[in-house]
């Protein structure tokens, strides 16, 4: 999940430069700004995202305790390429988390209400359905939110949704 976090950043950086974020975190905090840069840990993974605040100050937020980044007035980009799964793929707890949570949630489901954390639920439609990430859009393909999906602790559909 960390990992795919780490990619969309890179491509947040390049696809959405002058754009507004909304990231969420672990602790319930939330951070706003800017794409800045990224700086990677010494094995190359994950790492550091430094996000511009609207003083022109750095924030620099861990990777790991990243759990949502909403992109506001911005359309999705069929451009973001995402990691594939891992081979071998993984067996522990989080990825069985994973799979039943990916599993519920399609391309193209309306109507999704996901948390996270202490911060407002990410709502709109599925648009992604991929190994760590769910991304949610409205109907015009609008605010997009890339959400970890080891880091949701509870999901909305309404009835009709199920299958």
């Amino acid at each position: 999940c960390k990992e795919q976090m780490r990619n969309i950043i890179q491509q947040i950086i390049t696809l959405y430069p002058d754009s507004n974020l909304f990231i969420t975190l672990d602790s319930g905090d939330a951070v706003l700004g800017r794409p800045g840069s990224l700086t990677l840990g010494p094995n190359g993974h994950t790492g550091v995202f430094g996000v511009i605040s609207s003083q022109n100050l750095i924030q620099y937020i861990s990777i790991c305790n990243i759990d949502t980044i909403q992109i506001s007035n911005a359309t999705y980009n069929d451009a973001i390429v995402y990691l594939p799964e891992p081979v071998p793929a993984p067996t522990d707890c989080c990825a069985d988390c994973d799979a039943a949570v990916r599993s519920l949630l399609s391309v193209g489901t309306p109507n999704v209400s996901i948390i996270t954390n202490i911060q407002s639920p990410s709502t709109g439609t599925v648009v992604r359905n991929e190994y760590g990430m769910i991304v949610l859009a409205n109907e015009e393909r609008n605010n997009v939110t890339f959400i970890s999906s080891c880091s949701i602790d509870l999901f909305l559909l309404n009835q009709g949704n199920l299958r």
